[in-house]
């Protein structure tokens, strides 16, 4: 498994179009709605976990055309 790091680019742009629209639908329904529908999706149940249980790490805008910040 390749290791993951906060300014990645996002590269599997179907679970991350996945995970948007469960964001979208946390908001409005509520955690189990957004988690069954990941877990629909086929995104892998750990991801749906961090990201439903921790909100501060929640993308604030989406990165997936721009390119890593310099160092």
């Amino acid at each position: 498994m390749d290791a993951h790091h906060g300014n990645d680019l996002r590269t599997d742009l179907a679970t991350a179009s996945s995970v948007q629209q469960a964001l979208e639908l946390c908001t409005r329904q509520g955690v189990h709605p957004a988690l069954l529908f990941m877990e629909e999706a086929g995104v892998p149940r750990a991801v749906a976990l961090r990201v439903l249980c921790s909100p501060q790490h929640f993308r604030q805008r989406d990165r997936r055309q721009s390119a890593r910040p310099a160092r």
